[in-house]
């Protein structure tokens, strides 16, 4: 859902912009410091500092942004960059998850990352199986964060049922659609 924006022209000017100003970087180095600064979101998660983790958790995910536009900027897209990117993320999600857990429930963030975790594994064996699957569904990784973000302000406890909810929902739509496409072949 989310990952439509990437089509918008206006979103591609400025993540072409974002590239210009950190092309000084190299992506891969920026994708580590986007880890690195998840690791603090997760520790104020699991302070029971929500409103720090979700500010720390947004400039995590803008460094996510930021390593992928200065790869394509700078042309230095590589294939152990987009494996880098991959990574970093499940850990990145694990470590919130786990700060988020040791704070507020540790059985239904446990139940929320084996989820997220079937998300990614289920587009990744989809499309090695030839069946596009990205945007299927209505909770890939940005519209997770974002869940975890807004209800991190209102009430986290309550957003992770709505997480537990999207994320089980994206599980059976994705599990349908490609099963569906692979009886085709």
């Amino acid at each position: 859902m989310l990952n439509d924006i990437r089509k918008n022209k206006s979103f591609i000017s400025i993540v072409n912009l974002i590239g210009r100003i950190f092309s000084f970087l190299p992506p891969n180095i920026i994708t580590t410091i986007s880890l690195i600064v998840v690791f603090f979101s997760g520790y104020y998660y699991y302070l029971g500092l929500a409103h720090i983790g979700a500010i720390i958790l947004a400039l995590s995910g803008f460094f996510d942004l930021v390593d992928g536009s200065v790869a394509k900027y700078t042309n230095r897209t590589t294939i152990l960059g987009g494996f880098l990117d991959s990574t970093f993320d499940r850990i990145g999600d694990g470590i919130v998850l786990l700060g988020i857990g040791l704070s507020y429930d540790l059985t239904i963030c446990f139940i929320i990352m084996i989820g997220a975790y079937l998300i990614s594994y289920m587009r990744a064996k989809g499309e090695a199986l030839g069946v596009k699957v990205m945007g299927i569904g209505i909770g890939e990784r940005a519209e997770r964060i974002l869940i975890i973000f807004v209800f991190s302000f209102i009430n986290l406890e309550l957003g992770l049922y709505v997480l537990l909810i999207v994320v089980y929902i994206t599980v059976l739509t994705r599990f349908y659609y490609i099963s569906k496409n692979l009886t085709k072949t």
